[in-house]
C-alpha cells in the first residue's frame, strides 16, 4: 500500500469536499475574467454555431488570432456549451475541471498516487485552484504537458514502459497540449527529443533486424508528430508560417505574418535575465498590489499592465520553496527513480526558466503540477523502503497541502471555493450599458469601440428579442478606428 495513515479518511473527505465544491462552481459560476469574454468564449462560440460572424465579430487582431491560433480547448469549451445551450456559458468551465480531475486520475494510475493526496498538492497552488472553475485553457495545455513530462520520466525509469497502449496516450496527450496553445509547442518539442532518443534505442534493441516492426514504428512516430503538431503544419502550409499570425524570424528570414507579439513587462522586469524573472515570480518577490480584490487571481492581474507586480507570482512561495526543499531531500535516496527525477527536473528547470513569459506562471503550470507529483512518487518510495523516515512521510505531506489550501481559502475569501450563481441575463444586466442597447436599431450593422473586455456580452444571440450585427474594435486612433470599422456605424464607449 502507499500508505495507511489512522486519519487518512479526514484527507480523503476534505478532498471530495473541495472537489464537488469545485465541480459545482464550475458549472454555475459565470466567469468574468477579461480574457474569457474577449476570446476564449467568442472561440469556443464561433466553433460550434452559437454566435455567428454575423452577430459577432471579434477585434481585428483577435480575428487573425482566431484564424491561426490552435483552439483545441475552445473546441471543447463550446461543445460542452452547445450541450447546456446558449444561456449557460458556465458549462465551459467544466474543460478546465475535468482535466485536472483527469490528472489526478493519471497520476493514480502510473505512478500510484492515491487520488485524495494529489487534490490536496494540487489544489494547494493558488493558479491551479482558480483556474479548475474558470474558461481560461492555461490549466487544460498544462495538465498535457506535465502528463508529457510525467511519461518520459517513466520511460527512462522502467524499460517495460514503452507499448503501444502509452505510445497513443502521449501522443494524444501531446496533441491536445500543442494544440491548444503556442507556449507549449517549445517545451514539447524538446520532451519528444528525450523521447524519440529513448524510445529508438529500446525499440531498435528488441526490434533490430525485424525489417516490418521498424518501418511500423517509424510510421507510428510519423504519425504521432503530425497530430501533435498539427496546428503549425496547418499554418505553414496556409500561411507560410508555423506559428501565424506572430511574427516569426528564422535565421534572419521573417515569415510571413499580420501581428508583432507584444511585451506586457514593466521596466523594471524587462531589466532582468528571464530565468531571474521566473525565480522573483516562484518566491513571489514583488508580486502583491493591495489594489487586488483578493491574494491571488488566475492571472496575477486586476492592476495596470504597466506595474511591476503584474503576471508576477501565483504558486504561494512558501509551498513552492517546502516542495523545492523535500524533492532535493528525497532525491538523496540511492536509486533509479531518484537519480533519474533528479537530473529530469533539473533539466526541466532551467529550459522553463528561459521560456517567454516564463515569470508569468500560469503559462507553464506543469513546472509545479510534476514537482508535487515527483515528490508524492518519490515519497512513496521511501515509505515503502528500509530506510523509511519518520518525518517525511505521505501523511505529514498530505498535512501540509492541506494547510496550504486552507490559507489559499482564507486570503482569498473562499471567492474561489465556494459555489456561487451568477446567470447570463443577471451579468448582462449589471455588466452592460443600456444606453448602447438602445442606440442599436433592429438589422443594423455596428462597431462598438473600445468596450472590452465586455463587448461580446453585446452580441443580438444574448439578447433574444433583438436582431442586429456587432463588431468589436480596439479604441485605438481615429484613423485606426475608422479603416477597421469600415461601414459600420461606430459607437464609442464615452
Amino acid at each position: 500500500m502507499f500508505w495507511q495513515p489512522k486519519n487518512q479518511f479526514v484527507f480523503k473527505l476534505l478532498a471530495l469536499l473541495l472537489v464537488g465544491s469545485l465541480f459545482i462552481k464550475s458549472l454555475i459560476y459565470l466567469d468574468d475574467n477579461g480574457d474569457t469574454w474577449i476570446y476564449h468564449l467568442p472561440f469556443a462560440a464561433r466553433l460550434w454555431g452559437l454566435v455567428t460572424p454575423n452577430e459577432y465579430i471579434l477585434e481585428y487582431e483577435r480575428e487573425l488570432i482566431y484564424q491561426g491560433f490552435p483552439k483545441l480547448a475552445n473546441f471543447l469549451q463550446g461543445f460542452f456549451w452547445w450541450i447546456a445551450g446558449i444561456e449557460q456559458p458556465q458549462a465551459a468551465n467544466l474543460v478546465s475541471f475535468f482535466s485536472l480531475v483527469g490528472y489526478c486520475v493519471f497520476l493514480r494510475s502510473y505512478l500510484k498516487i492515491p487520488l485524495y493526496l494529489s487534490i490536496l498538492g494540487l489544489l494547494a497552488v493558488p493558479l491551479i485552484h482558480i483556474a479548475a472553475t474558470a474558461c481560461y485553457v492555461d490549466l487544460f495545455c498544462n495538465v498535457f504537458v506535465a502528463i508529457l513530462i510525467l511519461m518520459t520520466y517513466l520511460l527512462y525509469v522502467r524499460e517495460d514502459f514503452l507499448n503501444w497502449r502509452n505510445f497513443i496516450l502521449f501522443s494524444l496527450a501531446g496533441a491536445a497540449a500543442a494544440n491548444t496553445k503556442y507556449l507549449t509547442v517549445p517545451p514539447i518539442a524538446i520532451i519528444l527529443v528525450f523521447v524519440i532518443g529513448r524510445v529508438i534505442f529500446l525499440y531498435a534493441r528488441r526490434a533490430w533486424g525485424d525489417s516490418q516492426k521498424i518501418a511500423i514504428f517509424i510510421l507510428g512516430l510519423i504519425i504521432s508528430n503530425s497530430l501533435i503538431f498539427a496546428t503549425e503544419i496547418k499554418n505553414t502550409i496556409i500561411y507560410q508560417n508555423p506559428f501565424y499570425p506572430l511574427k516569426i524570424q528564422i535565421a534572419g528570414v521573417v515569415l510571413n505574418h499580420a501581428i508583432e507579439p507584444s511585451e506586457y513587462m514593466s521596466p523594471y522586469l524587462k531589466s532582468l535575465f528571464p530565468a531571474q524573472r521566473w525565480l522573483y515570480s516562484l518566491l513571489e518577490i514583488g508580486a502583491f498590489d493591495d489594489r487586488r480584490p483578493w491574494h491571488w487571481t488566475i492571472a496575477m492581474d486586476f492592476i495596470p499592465l504597466s506595474e511591476d507586480s503584474f503576471g508576477v507570482g501565483g504558486y504561494m512561495a512558501a509551498y513552492v520553496v517546502f516542495n523545492i526543499i523535500l524533492f532535493f531531500y528525497l532525491c538523496r535516496q540511492k536509486n533509479h527513480q531518484a537519480k533519474i527525477a533528479l537530473a529530469f527536473f533539473t533539466v526541466i528547470s532551467l529550459i522553463t526558466a528561459i521560456l517567454p513569459y516564463s515569470y508569468q506562471l500560469r503559462y507553464y503550470m506543469y513546472w509545479i503540477m510534476v514537482l508535487i507529483a515527483l515528490n508524492l512518487y518519490l515519497a512513496s518510495q521511501l515509505n515503502n523502503s528500509s530506510t523509511k523516515s519518520s518525518i517525511v512521510t505521505p501523511h505529514n505531506i498530505g498535512v501540509v497541502s492541506t494547510s496550504a489550501v486552507i490559507v489559499f481559502c482564507i486570503l482569498t475569501k473562499w471567492n474561489f471555493t465556494l459555489p456561487t450563481h451568477h446567470s447570463l441575463p443577471i451579468y448582462i444586466g449589471y455588466s452592460l450599458d443600456t444606453k448602447v442597447f438602445r442606440q442599436i436599431e433592429d438589422g443594423e450593422e455596428v462597431c462598438l469601440v473600445g468596450f472590452a473586455p465586455r463587448t461580446f456580452l453585446y452580441n443580438s444571440k444574448f439578447n433574444p428579442t433583438r436582431h442586429y450585427s456587432v463588431k468589436a474594435e480596439a479604441a485605438l486612433s481615429p484613423d485606426y478606428v475608422e479603416e477597421k470599422c469600415g461601414s459600420r456605424r461606430i459607437i464609442e464607449n464615452k
